[in-house]
């Protein structure tokens, strides 16, 4: 018996591929099903256990398809439909199809009969509520570029971890959402993280349990905040080996490492121009230029669990050489971080989140603390001597700074002891810690002026 096509499946101007009769017996359990069409058409279908819905039933379809027993992708005005029957039986197929920049409803273009002997042995397939996978019917309208992107066929995840780039017409916001049948979706969103750049996406995707994934994408145009967020793509991801990695911290924004939004604040040159960064050591300095001489705060941030020693701001450090920023990190121990780097272009005027980098540390040893900053520390102030903010006591500490228009600088501590001005313009000279809790650096731009705070060492207590 030949396939049932309605009258749609001619207007629209389709072609059947694949099968050419009415009735298939699975293979190893699946079918295939393709058509071409001479336009951009969009697609879905219903598979449903056997009924007789070849006279009944509905002839529009809503723009999903309600199964994970399909996998439907489309490329370049073909379609193709792989059946997966979870049970032995037989099933009724219908595939709906519309042009594809229509609004109508999708209508019902073909059927077919689906006999599954004995069904694939499997892990569960999430539900798609989308049109199909892969890019999107219109999805080269919402800025994504054809070709730019994987294929349609399953991407196997290695050693749980997938880095997944896609390219853009122009710059885009994007969101992602990653389901897996077993996972809860708090915990999904920490599998997360998301680059984005003015000509394209990197998602990276972190599979902490065995089995097929879906990861969705949904874009708009950067500028346009008041535009709502399309589906562009869906990828089926099949992970064999789960990840041994802590997952990503947790309030990671939108947009991780260096991107569109660092670009247009004027933030460039990065050291680092990927979202991830990994140590060995417990230590890493991340640097770039900050032309537009925005104010910059930092965050560094971890899931909730053993608290460090001392505050882990204490372990995040910033400097300024001219627009060259340094921002330092010494990890107080092994795990995964987030650093946020945020600015402003005025003072009194709220900081503005630019981007979140993930630091990855495998360094058993606590990193040591660096020393508090005050608001007087600020741009072209740096740091040589000592990189720490924890002082052994009774013990003699050189002293290395510059502190661009300062009159003088000092070391208060048991003593008050004036740093001196070498030919390189660097303030420098020992000082003895004693028995106090805490030195302090600080500094006057008059000659007879009061002294700010700049920095402030603790002191190890036995």
């Amino acid at each position: 018996m030949r396939v049932f096509k309605t009258s749609t499946f001619f207007s629209l101007g389709l072609k059947l591929i694949q099968p050419q009769h009415f009735y298939m017996l699975t293979d190893d359990g699946e079918v295939n099903l393709s058509i071409s069409s001479s336009r951009s058409v969009t697609y879905t279908y219903e598979i449903t256990p056997r009924h007789d819905f070849l006279h009944r039933g509905a002839a529009e379809q809503k723009e999903t398809s309600g199964s994970s027993w399909g996998l439907l992708t489309i490329s370049h005005r073909t379609m193709r439909l792989q059946i997966l029957p979870p049970t032995q039986g037989t099933y009724d197929v219908r595939v709906y199809a519309r042009p594809e920049l229509a609004s109508t409803p999708l209508s019902w273009v073909c059927s077919f009969t689906v006999e599954c002997p004995a069904p694939r042995a499997m892990e569960e397939i999430p539900e798609n509520p989308f049109l199909s996978w892969g890019l999107q019917a219109g999805s080269e309208a919402l800025g994504m570029t054809p070709g730019g992107s994987p294929g349609t066929q399953v991407l196997e995840v290695e050693e749980g971890e997938l880095e997944l780039t896609m390219k853009t017409s122009r710059s885009l916001m994007a969101l992602c959402e990653l389901v897996h049948p077993g996972l809860e979706p708090a915990l999904t969103k920490r599998c997360l993280a998301t680059q984005i750049r003015p000509d394209g996406l990197t998602v990276h995707a972190l599979c902490p349990s065995r089995g097929f994934y879906r990861l969705s994408v949904f874009v708009r145009d950067y500028d346009k905040s008041e535009v709502r967020f399309q589906n562009a793509a869906n990828f089926l991801l099949h992970c064999k080996v789960a990840a041994q990695v802590e997952l990503f911290p947790p309030g990671l924004g939108s947009e991780c490492g260096p991107g569109t939004r660092t670009l247009k604040a004027g933030l460039s040159k990065f050291s680092h121009t990927g979202a991830l960064v990994s140590t060995q050591q417990g230590k890493c300095n991340v640097t770039f230029h900050n032309q537009q001489d925005l104010e910059l705060h930092t965050v560094l941030g971890r899931a909730e669990g053993q608290a460090p020693a001392v505050r882990l701001e204490r372990h995040l450090f910033i400097a300024f050489t001219d627009s060259k920023v340094t921002v330092s990190t010494s990890l107080p121990g092994p795990g995964v971080y987030r650093l946020g780097l945020y600015a402003r272009n005025a003072p009194g005027a709220d900081f503005n989140p630019m981007c979140d980098f993930v630091l990855r540390s495998s360094c058993e040893q606590p990193g040591p603390p660096f020393p508090s900053t005050y608001t007087a520390w600020g741009k072209g102030c740096v740091l040589f001597e000592p990189r720490v903010g924890l002082l052994e006591p009774a013990a003699w500490v050189r002293f290395r700074v510059r502190v661009p228009g300062a009159k003088k600088v000092s070391v208060v501590g048991e003593e008050r002891v004036a740093l001196k001005m070498n030919k390189s313009r660097v303030w420098e000279g020992d000082v003895f810690t004693g028995g106090v809790r805490q030195v302090q650096l600080a500094a006057s731009s008059e000659d007879d002026g009061a002294m700010a705070v700049m920095l402030a060492f603790d002191i190890r207590q036995e």
